[in-house]
């Protein structure tokens, strides 16, 4: 069971240092104030938060 656990937090904690590599330039513009960097193109396709409405 520790054995597991152990696992379970390595993986957690790798996959934070993942999560924080890649949005590195999106929290460092939100510490600063800067305006957010545009999403790539594949995000914009397969997630809502890129996509417009049509007016």
């Amino acid at each position: 069971m520790k054995s597991a656990v152990r696992t379970l937090i390595h993986f957690c904690i790798i996959a934070c240092g993942i999560f924080l590599i890649l949005h590195r330039r999106v929290i460092s513009a939100w510490i600063t104030g800067e305006p957010m960097p545009e999403p790539p193109e594949w995000h914009k396709k397969f997630l809502c938060c890129g996509k417009k409405e049509e007016e």
